[in-house]
């Protein structure tokens, strides 16, 4: 397949996801409607399997996932990267993926497959269903990719390059068994916004789902704020009510919130309680599930001259001045552009390097 012909199937992907119904009994892609059908099914039971991954969510993932496959973004991201039209080499990528979102390691399934490569995806225990299904659904569409993509759950092995997301813990796993092998390894990150306290009511429902989605299990859901001293909390607490309903029925976070909330009160910590989230004073990004931590600031600059320091550490910032500090929009952190690579580690840049596994 040329570039060309794959950025189509991938477009094409995104245009079903769009609008599925449409391509229900669509006579161009036979046996299409049979894998829509257990698309749907998966979308709408997978909290079965993990009960995180309820289909609101999934659905948002899904959102994510059409953004990136817009046309035109696509030909204007592979035009960045001359190689990929000229590659003639087709290497074996194993790629290990987190859980912790629906489908997050569709990007490196993406770029693997959009670089001529085949695909050897290990899915995590937690997150093993949506991504196959949506591959099948890719290969209803073109089905030369089919010798191209392999799940397997058996330890990776026959590989030239490997790719492996996973807990900071992880890493120690992946620097022994994957040594010889050219590598992107990453470990988490957390995602920060910073307030000037001028955000307007469209600004902060878009911060409450930065915040919110995925029960802010994601690297990109923002886990800390910075905020001007005398900061009033209550309107952007408003907004977060949004997502009450959401939150209270489901088990697993309300008791994860009710043990922060218990275990702050018997050690006298101070919190301020939202109702579905625990908003606490403290200097490190990374906070536990149900939390957000905030920090006070006098002097805006200090912060942004901090957070470079940092750079490696988070994976967005968030923030009112977008187009300065390496900031993004509010709203914006669940929906990445597909240049905004993980842990920033240009993954087409990798793929293209001509190194070869010892």
């Amino acid at each position: 397949m040329t570039l060309n012909e794959r950025i189509e199937a991938f477009s094409r992907l995104g245009n079903i996801l769009i609008d599925k119904d449409n391509y229900q009994n669509n006579n161009s892609f036979p046996h299409l409607s049979d894998v829509l059908k257990k698309w749907e099914n998966c979308i709408n039971n997978e909290y079965i399997y993990n009960s995180w991954f309820i289909p609101e969510f999934i659905q948002e993932a899904i959102k994510g996932i059409i953004f990136m496959l817009d046309k035109d973004k696509l030909q204007q991201w592979t035009a960045l990267y001359p190689d990929l039209k000229n590659k003639t080499t087709s290497n074996r990528i194993g790629v290990i993926m987190a859980g912790n979102i629906p489908m997050v390691g569709f990007h490196d399934f993406l770029c693997v497959l959009l670089a001529g490569d085949v695909f050897i995806g290990k899915l995590s225990s937690n997150d093993k269903h949506l991504l196959p299904l949506l591959a099948e659904i890719l290969c209803v569409i073109e089905p030369r990719f089919k010798k191209s993509i392999v799940f397997t759950e058996d330890k990776i092995q026959s590989i030239d390059k490997i790719i492996a997301t996973g807990s900071n813990n992880s890493m120690r796993y992946f620097d022994f068994y994957f040594s010889k092998y050219p590598s992107i390894l990453r470990s988490h990150c957390n995602s920060i916004a910073i307030l000037n306290g001028n955000e307007n009511e469209s600004d902060l429902q878009a911060l409450s789902n930065d915040i919110s989605l995925y029960f802010g299990l994601g690297c990109r859901s923002i886990s800390k704020l910075y905020v001007p001293h005398g900061y009033d909390f209550t309107p952007l607490f408003t907004h977060l009510n949004r997502f009450k309903p959401i939150f209270e029925m489901h088990n697993a976070y309300m008791n994860n919130l009710e043990y922060q909330k218990t275990v702050h009160l018997i050690n006298r910590i101070p919190f301020l309680d939202q109702g579905i989230w625990l908003f606490k004073e403290h200097t490190s990004p990374a906070s536990p599930i149900s939390i957000v931590h905030y920090e006070y600031y006098d002097k805006l600059h200090r912060i942004y001259e901090n957070l470079a320091a940092q750079s490696e550490e988070l994976q967005c910032k968030v923030c009112y001045t977008v187009k300065d500090n390496d900031c993004i929009g509010f709203g914006q952190a669940q929906y990445p552009d597909l240049w905004d690579y993980a842990n920033k580690k240009d993954t087409i840049a990798f793929l293209l390097e001509n190194k070869q596994s010892l």
